[in-house]
């Protein structure tokens, strides 16, 4: 996993970590503990501009263990900047994992948005990761 530079919130440091699977074609996103925004939009350019990065890599984020949410102001953020790198993105799945209902109800926004923007993506929320891996990549067994 690509451990991406450290932001501070208080006394507390945050990783937001990604790793690219070239042979299963995939990106796997986790968020632990508080996430800034700044480290969000990081994360994101980290990996469109990673060199094993290709476009229409299916994405699993991991946010389980997350501690915040973004603002509404902050997924609109999010979602244009996906519309302004959508040619590097190309279409994708992306699947997340949330485990507090809070999460999961941000989470959800974004998915609408993602689709009322118009993004490449195809984004579906999920409690219970079995479920988000029968979704992401049917028929097959989850490699985490």
């Amino acid at each position: 996993m690509r451990a991406l530079p450290c932001g501070t919130v208080g006394s507390t440091t945050m990783p937001m970590t990604y790793r690219i699977d070239p042979e299963a074609r995939m990106l796997f996103v986790v968020a632990t503990g508080v996430t800034t925004q700044a480290e969000r939009v990081e994360a994101m350019l980290g990996w469109i501009n990673d060199p094993a990065f290709t476009p229409g890599l299916d994405t699993f984020c991991d946010f389980s263990t997350a501690e915040s949410t973004p603002r509404l102001s902050d997924l609109r953020e999010l979602v244009a900047a996906i519309g302004e790198h959508a040619p590097k993105i190309g279409h994708k799945r992306v699947a997340i994992l949330a485990a507090k209902p809070i999460t999961f109800g941000v989470a959800r926004v974004f998915e609408s948005m993602a689709e009322f923007e118009e993004t490449p993506l195809t984004v579906k929320v999920f409690f219970e990761r079995d479920k988000l891996w029968d979704w992401l990549r049917p028929g097959q067994s989850a490699p985490i």
